[in-house]
């Protein structure tokens, strides 16, 4: 029995470890506003949209408002397409670590990309491990530390 649970602390100290923060700035950039759209949904939609509010950002649900026709050039026909409403995106990637057995919180390893929806290019990668929610004595604050990163990096 001893040898079990030793086995079992170990594996959920070794594999239960979440990511300390990390950031990647792969491009300088100025941003004109903290306009920001979230590019895929998760099941963190909510949190994520709290947190970066609480930052000062403003979080579109889609990419896109409006549909532009344009007139093709000679011999062409015309063009639809639709026009951004933000000109940067952010991509949520999360993968889990554990969860709560006091209620549905998760510890994740969650990923904060961002990048420039007119040249397509990815800008910044912030990383960090953390809890989804309070979980018995662990706080939840993964979401509000990933925003504030975001905010601290963002050259506004």
């Amino acid at each position: 029995m001893a040898k079990l649970i030793f086995t079992a602390f170990v594996s959920l100290f070794l594999f239960g470890c979440a990511a300390p923060l990390t950031v990647d700035k792969l491009q300088d950039f100025i941003p004109s506003s903290k306009i920001i759209v979230l590019l895929e949904s998760t099941r963190f939609d909510v949190k994520i949209r709290k947190a970066l509010a609480k930052q000062g950002f403003k979080t579109l649900k889609f990419s896109t408002l409006n549909r532009v026709v344009s007139e093709g050039n000679e011999g062409e026909i015309a063009r639809l397409y639709n026009e951004a409403e933000a000109r940067y995106g952010l991509t949520f990637y999360w993968e889990p670590l554990d969860r709560c057995v006091v209620n549905a919180s998760k510890k994740i390893n969650g990923t904060f990309e961002i990048s420039d929806l007119k040249t397509n290019e990815v800008l910044l990668i912030i990383e960090q491990g953390g809890w989804s929610d309070d979980c018995a004595y662990h706080e939840g604050t993964l979401f509000n530390d990933l925003a504030k990163s975001l905010r601290d990096n963002w050259n506004n």
